[in-house]
């Protein structure tokens, strides 16, 4: 399968840090939170580190405009029905990432991918895949 637009869920640092890595490797992405405030903080976050890559020399002011316009940002996480790879950056609370899964389960197509940024816990991916409609393919 082509991937060619992802989904961040969560805008932390460690959200904010992906949804800038896929914009600026050419990827459309949706980054999803739970509040306009945390979004508005990524983009931000996101435009800072930009311009000190355009200080650096390492992109241009083009690369950077491109890569931002790459991003969309919502709070309405059935929007994510249009990724084709989807990762889970919004905590490490586990009925709550648990709960996150059977939803984004629920949305996205049987072909997409589900991932997470980082492996919490040891068996974590049978207890989180356990009701959903593909055990097993957790990421």
């Amino acid at each position: 399968m082509d991937v060619g637009k992802v989904g961040v869920v969560g805008a932390g640092t460690m959200g904010n840090g992906i949804a800038h890595v896929f914009a600026r490797s050419g990827l459309q992405v949706i980054l999803s939170d739970i509040e306009p405030k945390f979004l508005d903080r990524a983009i931000q976050t996101i435009e800072k580190n930009l311009e000190r890559e355009v200080a650096k020399n390492k992109i241009t002011a083009a690369d950077k405009s491109a890569a931002l316009e790459r991003i969309v940002t919502t709070v309405e996480r059935a929007k994510l029905a249009e990724c084709d790879f989807v990762v889970e950056a919004a905590t490490e609370k586990f009925e709550i990432k648990a709960e996150l899964f059977r939803d984004l389960d629920r949305i996205c197509r049987p072909e997409v991918i589900l991932a997470w940024h980082a492996f919490f816990q040891s068996g974590a991916s049978d207890e989180i895949s356990r009701g959903d409609s593909r055990p097993g393919d957790f990421r």
